[in-house]
C-alpha cells in the first residue's frame, strides 16, 4: 500500500544491501546507511528517486513504531529490506508462484556521526550490471564488471544468473530504463528474460543510437528489444548460456523463483554476524 512500484522497492533494498564487498566486509544493508551521506547521492543509487522511496518507508516505519503497547520497533535498515522482500512476494505471486522470501530481523540504524563519509566513498560503484547501470567513465567491458561485482558480492555464476533475469523482468533498472527489460510483463518475476535473450528468431546488433547499445529485431526486422552487453552475455558465453537455458526451459519457471529469492536471500543478508 504504499504507492511504490515493485521496482523501486527492489531498487531501495538492493541499492542498501549490494553495496557490501567480502574483500573487506564493508557495506550492507545493516545500518541503513543508504539514506546517509554519501551513499544517498551514489548516481547509482538515483538519489532524487532513492530520497522519494525512503520518505515513504520512513513515515511507514514512523507510522509502525508510534505508541506500541507490544514495545515491538522495527529500524529503517530493515523495513528496507522487508519492503524488498514483500515486492519480490507481490511479483512471484503475480506470475503464479506463492513463495515466502526468508526475513531474519535485527538490522539496526546508523547516525551520521557513526559514518566516515570519507572512507565510504570509496565503496560506490560506477557499474553495476545487476541494474544496468555503468556511469561514462566504466563504460568498456560492463559484463567483466559484472563479474567483479558479482565476486565482490559473493554470488556464483548461477546466483549472478538468475539474479539479473530477475532483477530486469522486475524493472528494477538504473533510470526506469528498458535496457535489457526483456519483458511483457515488468514487475512480474518471469523467466522471460532468458527466453527472449535465447530466442533464435532474433537478430542482436549494435544500435545505431549507442555503441554500448544493442537491438533485437525480428524476422520482419521489426525491433523487439533493447539490451547491454551485460544483457547479451547470457547468450554468448558458454557457461552462463548454459545456466541461462535451463531458466528458459518451458519447466524452468518454478525454478527460476525459488533459485532467485534464495540468491536475493543471500545478498539481503551480507555483512551480518550475528
Amino acid at each position: 500500500g504504499s504507492g511504490l512500484a515493485v521496482g523501486r522497492l527492489v531498487l531501495t533494498a538492493w541499492a542498501s544491501a549490494s553495496s557490501y564487498r567480502i574483500t573487506d566486509h564493508r557495506g550492507g544493508a545493516n545500518g541503513a546507511r543508504v539514506r546517509l551521506e554519501p551513499q544517498r547521492s551514489w548516481a547509482v543509487n538515483e538519489p532524487e528517486a532513492l530520497g522519494s522511496a525512503l520518505e515513504i518507508l520512513e513515515g511507514i516505519r514512523a507510522s509502525f513504531n508510534a505508541g506500541r503497547a507490544d514495545g515491538m520497533q522495527i529500524s529503517l535498515a530493515d523495513l528496507i529490506v522487508l519492503a524488498g522482500n514483500a515486492a519480490v512476494e507481490a511479483a512471484a505471486s503475480a506470475s503464479g508462484h506463492s513463495i515466502a522470501v526468508p526475513f531474519r530481523p535485527g538490522r539496526t540504524d546508523a547516525s551520521a556521526e557513526q559514518t566516515d563519509a570519507d572512507s565510504f566513498a570509496p565503496l560506490e560503484s560506477h557499474a553495476d550490471g545487476f541494474r544496468n547501470y555503468v556511469a561514462n567513465e566504466a563504460a568498456e567491458r560492463t559484463e567483466a564488471r559484472l563479474v567483479d561485482k558479482a565476486h565482490l558480492l559473493g554470488l556464483t555464476a548461477p546466483q549472478m544468473t538468475v539474479l539479473v533475469g530477475g532483477m530486469r523482468v522486475l524493472g528494477a533498472t538504473a533510470n526506469g530504463s528498458a535496457l535489457g527489460v526483456l519483458t511483457d510483463h515488468v514487475g512480474t518475476l518471469t523467466n522471460d528474460f532468458f527466453v527472449n535473450i535465447l530466442d533464435p528468431e532474433l537478430n542482436w546488433s549494435v544500435s545505431p543510437r549507442c555503441e554500448h547499445f544493442y537491438e533485437a529485431r525480428d524476422t520482419s526486422n521489426t525491433m523487439r528489444w533493447t539490451g547491454s552487453a551485460v544483457d547479451l552475455i547470457f547468450g554468448s558465453n558458454s557457461q552462463l548460456r548454459a545456466i541461462s537455458e535451463v531458466y528458459a526451459s518451458d519447466d524452468g519457471s518454478e525454478l527460476f523463483v525459488r533459485d532467485f529469492v534464495a540468491a536475493w536471500d543471500h545478498v539481503m543478508n551480507l555483512g551480518r554476524f550475528d
